[in-house]
């Protein structure tokens, strides 16, 4: 069974949700096809100047130029990075998405060497959208199976 990429369906479909909670749920699909087709530029189109994206497992980047330096470190890292969106949850200025992301570590990916293999692991991120921008993300990610399928720590 092949499941829908929700990041691709068209926020107007969201038929429980009202317009401003579909205009926040556009915005953040728009951060997320950003990951999704590396371009760090189209994350930081709808990012807030003195937003804060926090990873979980890095500092947290602040404003552009921080988030810049984050973001290209991931595309860098894993040149082919996907999102796949498995659910939203909306609720006024928070948008919660969860499925998986995959990709190769093709390149250093914060200090730890390229290994050419694959990853495919669960994700949840929170984001806060406030004036059509959003000013917060905090992404949860599996990163113990990650690095056990890269090669990082022993299985």
């Amino acid at each position: 069974m092949t499941e829908e990429n929700l990041l691709y369906r068209d926020p107007a479909s969201f038929a429980d949700l009202g317009p401003q909670e579909r205009e926040n749920l556009r915005v953040v699909m728009e951060e997320l096809k950003g990951w999704d087709t590396q371009s760090v530029d189209r994350v930081l189109s709808v990012m807030a100047k003195d937003a804060v994206y926090h990873d979980i497992t890095l500092p947290p980047a602040k404003g552009w130029e921080g988030i810049r330096k984050f973001g290209e470190g991931w595309v860098k890292a894993a040149p082919d990075f996907h999102v796949f969106v498995e659910k939203f949850v909306v609720q006024g200025e928070n948008v919660v998405n969860m499925g998986r992301i995959s990709g190769t570590i093709k390149g250093q990916y914060f200090g730890l060497p390229a290994t050419g293999k694959r990853f495919d692991c669960m994700y949840c991120q929170v984001a806060t959208v406030k004036n059509g921008k959003i000013v917060y993300v905090r992404d949860h990610w599996d990163s113990i199976t990650m690095s056990k399928q890269v090669g990082w720590s022993n299985p």
